[in-house]
């Protein structure tokens, strides 16, 4: 247990911590990781995530000529404790959306990610997952990996919750 702001903080490690590759997984969510947490179930995790006030979880993309949520062309997204298809990125809410379209800052204004711009320059979508009732993530998927220098990057932060209902 950590605090913020003096208040108590619970944090859950993972598996998929490490920052990780994604290389050779073309199709839409052909790439999967399932996420498994340290020593505790994911009955526990939703007691946890039902008592307190809040919870956060970091994710991020880094993406090389790789797309992400494209709009309504999903190759990428993360999969919530009820097994649901989450289409939207950290720091966002709305469907096929990340955090640069909350701000208006992606590379492609058209799209709702910077890594939707598809181009073969580094990018990078990131920020956290709010939605306590969806939390943990148990799975993220990705895609548009398969042909030439396509290639990225993803990482997943622990399960932070505080405060208390």
């Amino acid at each position: 247990m950590t605090t913020k702001h003096g208040i108590g903080v619970t944090v859950i490690s993972h598996d998929s911590e490490s920052r990780t590759s994604v290389k050779g997984y073309d199709g839409q969510g052909t790439y999967l990781r399932d996420v498994r947490y340290a020593k505790v179930s994911l009955s526990q995790l939703a007691s946890l995530t039902r008592v307190s006030s809040h919870c956060e979880q970091f994710i991020k993309y880094e993406c090389y000529g790789s797309v992400l949520l494209n709009n309504n062309n999903k190759y990428g997204w993360w999969v919530s404790r009820d097994s649901t298809k989450m289409p939207y990125w950290g720091g966002a809410s709305g469907n096929g959306k990340c955090a640069c379209r909350m701000t208006n800052s992606c590379a492609n204004p058209s799209y709702g990610c910077n890594c939707d711009k598809n181009d073969y320059v580094w990018r990078e979508d990131s920020g956290l997952l709010t939605d306590k009732t969806k939390l943990p993530v148990i799975q993220i998927r990705f895609g548009d990996t398969g042909e030439g220098s396509e290639q990225g990057y993803h990482t997943l932060g622990k399960l932070k919750c505080f405060g208390t209902a």
